[in-house]
């Protein structure tokens, strides 16, 4: 059959047309590269040999999904444009993933996988790859031309469908072994086992918008005016009980529980299947967030499509999956009232570090799924279990986690999100969440952050505070001003005693007296009264209780330290209080001015210090109670049990 070359494409290649040899439908090949291309009208693979075309197999009918990508979609990539051309559906035992065929122009061809709503972008590369096979274990490092390449996944996945333009022949049934790699920036990269050899593919992850699609297809149920196709306009019914099922994720699911009867159902092929079951106690289970609510979310809509309830040996929480065509998905953890948003990170490999933060290890242990309702991107089921190991670095959340069976590493990150914004997006108006209770393990400290904000200027305030103090006490020399002699006869028991005057000079200043009281044994004289200003009679009040008692010997001295008297001339009007012995006695004032008032220095010590240790205090003692429930907790907790 003959070819027909029609005009040039944005690619600046010709396409050519056939006459597919089945039914006589036209098929266009729009890459000078490709090898095959489906027949829209009958499904044919047609193979193009020179400008020959052989048909080899028939193609099953692609089960609907939700993805906005479509054959035509454009899109731009680190500054290459491409259009999407041709895809397969790969299927392996717990899931699926779909394969774009994507057209770089000048003679180039690349992959774009998309998967649980991100990307992988890839390009064949020629080199030489070190001996392995499908038994390769995830955490294996790999050495790729001169570079190190950790294995993250390995799967093998059985062509179900396709369309369009494809650069090899996939038959129904051909197969592919899927090595994925993570190198050491993050890229991502993966070894192609095929019947026909192997192949390295490198590139990068992406998220939708870094794509910069154009053309897209409208998604029903989210756009509208959208297309709804021959599934969604039909009820799909349990194979179990016949109950009509709703796939709110079609395509991207891969399980869902049946609402009747408690099966789980596998979604990942236009027929559903039975492939388990859960308890009947489970559908009785009432979630907080109802499955189908959608809500505005982080600023975007999201729609609860599933719930899961896990436990390991110390607790249980719950873990909602939420779905939007163009993100993909999400999980809406939730435990004791406190919430988490978290996302696959894809080429993630450190358990240290994310997002320019370091983290900590918190917890290690296997969870067991417990209960299991509406939909899910992999075969969920009761009892499937999984080790986790849990990283913190408040308010974010790193999670690694390994399933038994499985030959993968899978990493999730998370952040804190308030209860209230919860509540704000998925929940009616009239219910109400759990408050939040108790400390969670990545809960941002409340006292934390209050103390990051005044810890600079409290520092920067005790420094300059004690420099000050110190500098006062270089100039602040005590310097004797005198002796003043005080006579006291038995006969003036009662009556004020008055001292000669003395001179103050210079400005404000601590001044020191001491009594020295020449006393018989086993006696006392007390002396209370005032020092008192001579031009203004101010007064500032003053007590010597002199004794000379062999229990106290030290009693016959005593000092008043008196702050910030002014400059002037003074004496001393005291009221002696004496036992009837004592006839006699002689008291000899010493009089001292200058120096630090050291009770001063301490108040204002406790001033500065008080709220910021307070704050301190606090915040250790928030952090205590969070790491007091994990299993590397220096203080104990779990493993004290």
């Amino acid at each position: 059959m003959g070819a027909v070359e029609s005009s040039t494409t944005d690619h600046t290649h010709a396409s050519r047309r056939y006459d597919c040899p089945q039914c006589g439908a036209p098929v266009e090949f729009h890459s000078s590269i490709s090898l095959s291309s489906v027949c829209g009208h009958c499904r044919s693979i047609v193979v193009r040999r020179d400008f020959q075309v052989e048909t080899f197999g028939q193609m099953a009918e692609l089960p609907p999904d939700l993805s906005p990508l479509q054959i035509g979609t454009k899109g731009h990539w680190q500054g290459r444009a491409f259009t999407l051309i041709g895809r397969l559906r790969l299927h392996y035992g717990d899931g699926a993933w779909t394969e774009w065929c994507a057209d770089f122009g000048q003679g180039t061809q690349g992959w774009l996988a998309e998967v649980m709503g991100f990307y992988m972008v890839s390009f064949p590369h020629s080199v030489k790859l070190p001996p392995v096979d499908a038994d390769v274990p995830a955490g294996k490092v790999l050495n790729i031309n001169g570079e190190s390449w950790q294995v993250v996944d390995v799967k093998t996945g059985k062509c179900i469908a396709a369309e369009g333009e494809l650069p090899m022949i996939a038959p129904p049934g051909w197969s592919r072994t899927s090595i994925d790699l993570t190198g050491p920036s993050g890229q991502f990269g993966s070894v192609e086992i095929t019947a026909e050899g192997r192949e390295f593919f490198s590139g990068e992850y992406a998220e939708f918008a870094d794509l910069h699609f154009t053309e897209l297809r409208k998604v029903p149920g989210w756009d509208k005016d959208a297309e709804i196709t021959r599934r969604q306009s039909e009820a799909m019914n349990c194979p179990n009980c016949g109950a009509p099922v709703k796939l709110r994720a079609e395509g991207q699911s891969m399980a869902a529980v049946c609402g009747s009867c408690a099966s789980i159902l596998d979604t990942s092929t236009p027929r559903l299947q039975e492939i388990g079951k859960v308890s009947a106690a489970t559908l009785k289970l009432n979630p907080v967030l109802e499955i189908g609510t959608r809500g505005l979310f982080q600023n975007e809509l999201w729609e609860v499509v599933g719930f899961m309830r896990r436990k390991d040996r110390w607790c249980s929480w719950d873990e909602y999956l939420l779905f939007n065509p163009w993100l993909g998905f999400r999980f809406l953890v939730t435990f004791n009232g406190h919430w988490s948003i978290v996302r696959i990170l894809p080429g993630h490999f450190t358990n240290n570090e994310w997002q320019g933060q370091q983290f900590k290890l918190f917890a290690h242990e296997e969870a067991v799924t417990t209960d299991v309702l509406g939909e899910f991107y992999w075969r969920v089921k009761n009892g499937e279990r999984a080790v986790l190991t849990d990283f913190i670095s408040p308010p974010l959340i790193l999670s690694k986690e390994q399933t038994p069976g499985l030959n993968e590493v899978t990493w999730s990150g998370g952040e804190y999100v308030e209860m209230a914004e919860v509540q704000k997006a998925f929940v009616k108006a009239g219910r109400t969440l759990p408050a939040p209770s108790g400390t969670y393990l990545n809960q941002p400290n409340p006292h934390g952050q209050r103390w990051r904000e005044v810890r600079a200027t409290f520092i920067f305030t005790l420094i300059a505070y004690i420099i000050i103090q110190i500098v006062f006490m270089g100039w602040g020399v005590e310097r004797h001003i005198g002796h003043i002699g005080l006579e006291y006869q038995g006969n003036q028991a009662g009556e004020a005693l008055v001292t000669e005057p003395f001179r103050l000079d210079g400005a404000s200043a601590p001044l020191h007296i001491t009594a020295t009281g020449m006393l018989l044994t086993d006696t006392y004289l007390g002396l209370k009264g005032s020092l008192v200003e001579s031009g203004t009679q101010r007064s500032f009040p003053v007590v010597f209780p002199l004794a000379n008692y062999t229990t106290a010997p030290d009693g016959s001295r005593q000092k008043v330290t008196l702050p910030a008297i002014p400059g002037g001339e003074y004496y001393l009007r005291l009221t002696p209080d004496a036992p009837a012995t004592l006839q006699n006695a002689t008291v000899t004032f010493t009089v001292e001015r200058g120096g630090i008032f050291w009770s001063n220095f301490w108040l204002g010590m406790v001033i500065i210090c008080l709220w910021p240790l307070w704050l301190m205090m606090r915040n250790s003692s928030f952090e205590k109670r969070r790491w007091y429930e994990s299993e590397f907790s220096s203080s104990g907790g779990k493993n004290d049990e």
